[in-house]
């Protein structure tokens, strides 16, 4: 059990000799029956929730679930929002949102009101992990109540944080590096490449930064000659690389961070006099409803998938089994659910698969 747990982790913390200490653990690992954490394996994890899903059991009580997101409006949160609504739906719990707008003063202050007014579970999504880690280890992990977290890894971890019921996530550095590498891997000659990413500051930023550096690294044919911030504003991104293509008008291959934003690279190239997909490659994240259609009529060259859908839906599912005594404790990547294991089998979109993909839901 997820409190059982907790409980474990506060009496090893406390001021007792290693001895004490030990015998305490495993005294309290006896009578809990439990046996040696087994490494965490995500394919696994994900076969879990799905199983859990599969059994359509009917809750124990109506939960009520604190949802502190990082999030303000926008299509990529209003997706993850459906997605929890499904997952409320077939499960009948409540729940209510406190929304940070991405700044990590507020969210400080609505996790501790949500603890205050007191929840049977939480979902957290960090607006930013350095911050987020703080607020997990010295308010909500303390708690008897699981907690989920969602969108962003925290705590230098590279997916799961110990004591969490589940981490459940697409966006870390191992998929921005995938997708930077299918993009780079593209200059069979030398070519040059400008990229857009989001804010400055940001850990979304940061994996962008990191995965175009190691990318370029990787792959000396591709020469970054342009690497800007673009805050995900498609006019941004217009702004930005039409600066790009005067400077350097050889540049065949753009890396863009979402999808929309996608759109303002697409103008741009159309306004140099050139073809998008064509004469420059578009590489893109988001997988939406319009970044699949692009990919398919050859305007960009590949989408790397996102699912805030999916992602909300199956975190809720994962907070469900934590308190009714099923938890994960471990990390599940969205790339082992169904919307890409049982599709496409890849992260990595392009028009040969694009067909294979199940449809968008954003």
């Amino acid at each position: 059990m997820v409190k059982s747990g907790n409980r474990l982790r506060r009496a090893l913390r406390g001021p007792l000799t290693a001895a004490v200490a030990i015998g305490m653990g495993v005294a309290l690992l006896a009578g809990l029956g439990a046996t040696p954490a087994a490494a965490d394996d995500p394919v696994a994890n994900a076969k879990k929730i799905l199983e859990f899903d599969a059994r359509n059991i009917t809750p124990s009580k109506a939960y009520r679930i604190g949802y502190l997101s990082e999030c303000g409006q926008n299509p990529y949160c209003s997706a993850r929002r459906a997605g929890l609504e499904a997952a409320a739906q077939k499960y009948g719990f409540t729940y209510k949102r406190f929304a940070a707008n991405f700044n990590p003063a507020t969210q400080i202050k609505q996790v501790q009101n949500a603890i205050t007014e007191g929840f049977d579970g939480y979902l957290f999504a960090p607006t930013a992990a350095a911050p987020a880690c703080s607020m997990w280890k010295r308010h909500l992990e303390p708690l008897d109540e699981p907690t989920v977290s969602l969108d962003l890894p925290m705590c230098e971890d590279a997916d799961y944080s110990e004591g969490l019921a589940a981490t459940v996530t697409m966006q870390r550095q191992a998929y921005y590096n995938a997708h930077v590498d299918h993009a780079l891997a593209s200059c069979t000659e030398p070519c040059k490449v400008a990229a857009v990413g989001g804010f400055v500051g940001s850990d979304l930023f940061g994996f962008w930064e990191k995965a175009i550096q190691q990318g370029a690294e990787k792959f000396p044919n591709a020469e970054i000659v342009v690497d800007q911030p673009a805050n995900f504003d498609p006019r941004v991104a217009l702004e930005k690389i039409q600066n790009a293509l005067l400077a350097h008008p050889d540049i065949t291959v753009i890396l863009s961070s979402w999808d929309d934003m996608s759109r303002g690279v697409e103008q741009a190239i159309e306004a140099a006099g050139k073809t998008p997909g064509t004469d420059i490659r578009i590489y893109s994240i988001g997988a939406t409803k319009d970044g699949i259609a692009k990919v398919k009529a050859g305007t960009y060259n590949e989408t790397t998938v996102l699912l805030p859908w999916e992602e909300s839906y199956y975190a809720a599912v994962a907070l469900i089994a934590a308190l009714e005594g099923e938890p994960i404790n471990g990390y599940i990547n969205e790339a082992d659910l169904p919307a890409v294991a049982d599709g496409p089998g890849t992260i990595i979109i392009t028009k040969e698969n694009a067909d294979t993909m199940s449809e968008p839901k954003y």
